[in-house]
């Protein structure tokens, strides 16, 4: 099959979009995992208008496992920038008001929205399409990954998979042949988001938080609480909330420790909150 041009999908080739994917060191932005690269192609009106695409130092060493599949070694990132501010004020511009598309999105989201989380900044207002669950609606009982979709579609790779720009650039054709499919041909972008992504605003960020929280957030006042760790273990924690941050559909709370250092917070996991006092 033929990939077809990007402006023959007439119902939504009038929007923009940021397609994206990063190579991390792991699985779990909410742990010790970073991302190593990054890579986004902007299409708008069906074109291809942008691309930014930078190695990052993550500032840990790379696994030999994550190596293993992404090819990419500490050397190759020691002299790389880091994700600060000013990165992510790039990529804040980049992506400006355009839907984020990745496959397996969630995974890149939570990646994208921990890395701003620890330069301070609420990423909080962003929508996305997730090309693999549409996938998984139209083929259930088939491999759904990037590499079996390319197949597919016989689309023509630029490279190797599993590097951020070669995944990228076929992402934009595999999306564009998924929601040419008669199954889903039909539906506007906010259906496709409705049903295959997610719409994040600071409202309904915000909400997930209890109120003292939210207070807490706009102030940076600092909060004490008994929370229960992953390991089961409850500890009293002090901390100053800082921002939200979105993973795999829940939210959790960026925030420093008043002894030093810092962690993602589960709300769930939090109880007796109240005011520090004596601060």
């Amino acid at each position: 099959m033929e990939t077809p041009p990007l402006f023959s999908v007439n119902q939504i080739s009038n929007h923009s979009y940021t397609f994206f994917d990063f190579e991390t060191t792991g699985f779990d932005p909410l742990d010790t995992d970073r991302i190593v690269e990054i890579a986004m192609i902007k299409v708008i009106n069906g074109t291809i208008a942008e691309r930014y695409e930078t190695f990052i130092n993550p500032q840990r060493n790379i696994p030999e496992s994550a190596s293993n599949v992404n090819h990419i070694y500490d050397n190759d990132v020691v002299n790389a920038p880091i994700f600060d501010r000013t990165m992510a004020t790039e990529l804040i511009r980049f992506i400006g008001d355009s839907i984020l598309v990745a496959h397996n999105a969630p995974f890149d989201v939570g990646f994208l929205s921990m890395e701003m989380a620890r330069c301070g900044i609420n990423f909080t207002s962003w929508k996305f399409i997730d090309s693999l669950q549409i996938a998984q609606r139209l083929f259930p009982s088939t491999p759904n990954k990037l590499v079996s979709l390319i197949n597919r579609y016989n689309i023509q790779q630029k490279g190797d998979l599993h590097r951020a720009m070669v995944d990228t650039d076929a992402l934009v054709d595999v999306f564009f042949n998924l929601i040419g499919e008669n199954e889903v041909s039909g539906l506007s972008t906010p259906e496709l988001i409705k049903l295959f992504g997610y719409n994040s605003t600071p409202e309904n960020a915000l909400e997930e938080f209890p109120e003292i929280i939210r207070t807490s957030l706009s102030g940076r006042t600092p909060l004490s609480c008994e929370y229960t760790k992953r390991t089961g273990e409850k500890v009293i924690l002090n901390f100053q909330p800082i921002s939200p941050v979105w993973h795999k559909g829940y939210w959790y709370l960026y925030a420093a420790n008043r002894t030093g250092g810092y962690f993602f917070l589960c709300c769930q996991s939090m109880k007796n909150i109240e005011y520090l006092q004596n601060t």
